[in-house]
């Protein structure tokens, strides 16, 4: 066989033998037999019929030719007879254990390996797990106590992070409480340095670097430029620094900075400052009356007016040389000494101008001090006059109104509003101040929609420079003339708004890959031209030309563009549920039914329904109901009266932009998903994880660490791993970068199931909504027509409600 089958494996060989020897010498001598025998294995290693044949006709040959030669067969030796003496008999046996044998038998190679294989599988069962219990007790020791070095090791070491982490973000904490305690009002402003700098408009500063407190740097030998009436966006990735740069530009940390401009920072967060400050008032018994305005508390507008520094420091200032130039009659000021101590421009700037004139015109013996108050007092005048003091509580009420503030919340105290609507508070002060340089931090996160659609016109009109930071790009889109790329430690300025910067951007890049590939290709044609003639005497000098050219082209040569790859996620599509899906029949809310008439509820005969095609956006002001109706679609709320019925196997995903918010922040992200999902796997999860961007050292450090984006990008994978029929969002898109809304609109455009979303960012709300209904008036009512539409409606309907408000202010002071 091994002769006439060279290709066959040797054990396939033996074992074909051992087959052979167990046929009968009939069987042996019949072609058929073995060809019945061996064709179907030879035919398995790929032998071909003829090879099958040979092989067959050989062993048959083989037979025959050892019949002739020893009258025998193959397999039994011949019997003896018993004529022979027992000496050569003896002899016989001698001679046949010296010779090689002939086997009954052929030796199966694959018995003899699974035999040793289970011993050895025995020797180790019963050394290791299946022996005696000394021996298993002694080798599970040792290898739980070499598990537990590593583990010991590895704790250590975690609660090393662990603990510079808690420091980290204890600091953190502790800056952002000192912050708070230089803070005076809903927003502050440090008074500019009208002496220095030759009052230039421009704001243009060079070789700026910034680092953070740990020694990070955000910024390197980059160029601050702030042109007179532009407004910029500053655009760039959380965690870039934007924030970080327009703090230390509104505390005038940046070197070489002019400080003759007011300057003046709307952060991203605002605590509470004014209630922190009246609490401690309280505390020590300074006021009595928390609620009401008859205390020492203040109503909103008052707390907007007073939040101009300049103009608090130049009325005081105006007061005290009033009172000295004695143009302010004594009885007068005794008798209204509260009213004016509360309002001190209650007279208006051009009266007291005149009075100071006609003082003037009298005094004829004048000191020196008397002619520096009347000089200082002259400046102060026309300073007050600059700024519109007269019109401060009109341009108040104006802003308030159109940050939807309603007259009654305008009048009443800081402490009924709550977080959202004090970040609106801040943002009116803010405005009203009206600073030679605006700088605010996305302003648009505590709006709604109506608010971020008047405050796209009030900028519009603004009469200063304005640096914003937003993730809203229909907002940066509508509000900016200039675009400001934050990245690479430097500062990139684009023409135009964000769409173009867009463009322009994209453009740059795809002329930048053009001109790196030209160069290169270049270069190899040089070097081509180099290696081939390098050794080559009659063209050394072109060679040398050559080299020369190649170094100076790596000298000067354009840097390799990197483009950095586009993040996407995508989450699960349910299976298909039958209908209805979601049903909201005659359904009446309110918090406060049992002291309310139906005609005064939240919400009134709602009917509304979602199927797993719709595309839903719910627009309204804010306190008009919208989360109060999500918050019934999710169950979490019983309504008073009517029905909603859900299909019983629907399963709902709800995100807040509070969702984050859930999350145990001393662990990690995936900890608290392990804790959300008991049956998952850790390796399991931290792969999902890793989907949405949340990899690698980020995934294992406590989320308090985490910046707001990826805690709500943590929040948005606990959503899809759910793998809802029906997702519902409120305000998805707060906290996040341009590059993630657009990787949440693109995995929502392509999710097969129930949308519902409430959100103010335009963008979003057209991309992924196919219709909208409006909640106002206790009513969820469809709106016939698109975001454009809705748009004019909305701003026709705030311009009407703002010229009203101040009418009736006019009305009141008057």
């Amino acid at each position: 066989l091994s002769c006439t089958l060279n290709d066959i494996d040797e054990d396939m060989i033996s074992y074909l033998s051992s087959m052979i020897c167990e046929l009968s010498f009939s069987e042996l001598s019949s072609f058929n037999e073995i060809h019945n025998t061996l064709q179907p294995f030879l035919e398995s290693c790929g032998c071909e019929e003829e090879i099958v044949n040979k092989t067959c006709t050989a062993i048959v040959g083989l037979a025959a030719a050892v019949t002739n030669n020893n009258n025998g067969s193959l397999l039994h030796s011949s019997s003896k007879t018993k004529s022979v003496s027992a000496q050569q008999k003896t002899q016989q046996q001698k001679e046949e254990q010296e010779e090689t044998k002939k086997l009954t038998r052929g030796v199966s190679m694959l018995q003899n390996l699974e035999a040793q294989t289970s011993l050895d599988r025995e020797a180790n069962e019963y050394m290791l797990w299946a022996g005696k219990d000394v021996i298993r007790a002694n080798a599970n020791d040792s290898r739980d106590a070499h598990t537990e070095v590593d583990s010991a090791k590895a704790k250590r070491a975690a609660r090393k992070e662990l603990e510079k982490a808690r420091r980290e973000y204890e600091a953190k904490v502790q800056q952002e409480q000192e912050e708070e305690k230089q803070a005076h009002g809903v927003a502050t402003m440090m008074l500019p340095q009208y002496n220095t700098g030759r009052n230039e408009k421009d704001i243009q500063v060079s070789n700026v670097s910034l680092s953070l407190d740990n020694g990070t740097a955000i910024l390197d030998d980059a160029d601050l430029k702030f042109p007179y009436k532009r407004r910029l966006g500053l655009v760039g990735k959380n965690g870039v620094g934007k924030t970080t740069l327009l703090r230390a530009i509104a505390k005038m940390e940046i070197p070489n900075f002019p400080r003759h401009h007011r300057v003046l920072h709307v952060r991203q967060e605002v605590s509470t400052s004014l209630s922190s400050i009246r609490n401690k008032k309280q505390q020590h018994g300074e006021t009595n009356d928390s609620s009401a305005i008859g205390g020492n508390e203040k109503s909103v507008l008052q707390l907007v007016m007073d939040a101009d520094v300049e103009r608090n420091t130049l009325l005081q200032e105006m007061k005290e040389l009033s009172a000295r130039l004695e143009l302010v009659d004594d009885s007068s000021s005794n008798a209204n000494a509260t009213s004016t101590a509360e309002q001190p421009s209650a007279t208006p700037i051009t009266s007291r101008e005149k009075l100071l004139l006609a003082k003037k015109k009298q005094i004829t013996d004048s000191s020196d001090q008397f002619s520096a108050d009347i000089k200082r007092l002259e400046e102060v005048y026309a300073r007050l006059s600059i700024i519109g003091a007269d019109a401060a509580e009109a341009r108040a009420a104006l802003i308030l109104t159109g940050l939807q503030f309603t007259q009654k919340m305008q009048t009443g105290p800081l402490s009924a509003l709550s977080g959202g609507w004090k970040m609106r508070v801040s943002l009116a002060a803010a405005l009203f101040i009206e600073p030679d340089l605006l700088m605010l931090d996305e302003p648009t996160n505590h709006l709604d929609l109506e608010a971020v659609l008047w405050l796209e016109s009030y900028l519009l009109e603004y009469k200063h420079t304005i640096v914003v930071v937003s993730h809203d790009r229909g907002f940066l889109n509508e509000v900016c003339t200039d675009i400001i790329e934050f990245k690479d430690l430097k500062l990139t300025y684009y023409k135009g708004n964000f769409e173009t910067y867009l463009k322009t951007s994209a453009e740059n890049i795809r002329n930048r890959m053009r001109e790196y590939q030209a160069y290169q290709d270049k270069r190899a044609h040089m070097m081509e031209f180099i290696d081939k003639f390098r050794y080559n005497a009659k063209r050394a000098t072109l060679v040398q030309s050559r080299i020369k050219t190649v170094e100076k082209m790596d000298a000067e040569a354009p840097a390799e563009v990197t483009v950095e790859p586009v993040w996407r996620f995508s989450i699960p599509n349910p299976e298909p549920l039958g209908r209805p899906i979601i049903s909201i029949d005659d359904v009446y809310f309110d918090y406060d039914s049992c002291n309310k008439s139906e005609s005064e509820y939240l919400l009134q005969k709602v009917n509304f329904g979602v199927d797993l095609d719709s595309k839903v956006g719910v627009l309204g002001p804010n306190g008009a109901g919208k989360s109060t109706l999500v918050n019934l679609i999710v169950d979490k709320i019983k309504p008073v009266k009517g029905n909603i019925s859900r299909n019983s196997h629907l399963r709902i995903g709800h995100f807040t932009q509070h969702s984050a918010d859930k999350f145990n922040l001393g662990l990690s992200a995936t900890e608290n998903m392990l804790s959300l999902y008991e049956n998952a796997m850790d390796q399991e999860m931290r792969s999902f994880l890793g989907r949405f961007q949340i990899q690698g050292a980020d995934a294992l450090k406590p989320m308090m660490l985490l910046s707001g984006g990826q805690k709500s990008r943590v929040a948005f994978a606990a959503l899809a791993y759910q793998k809802p029929h029906v997702i519902v969002l409120d305000e998805p898109s707060n906290h996040l970068d341009m590059e993630s809304i657009d990787a949440l609109v693109e995995a929502l455009s392509d999710f097969r199931g129930g949308l519902i979303c409430i959100s103010h960012d335009q963008y979003f709300i057209t991309k992924i909504c196919s219709h909208l209904v409006v909640v106002g008036d206790g009513k969820v009512t469809p709106f016939p027509g698109g975001f454009i539409d809705y748009k004019k409606h909305t701003l026709l309907k705030t311009a009407k409600r703002v010229a009203e408000s101040v009418k009736s202010l006019s009305t009141v002071n008057n």
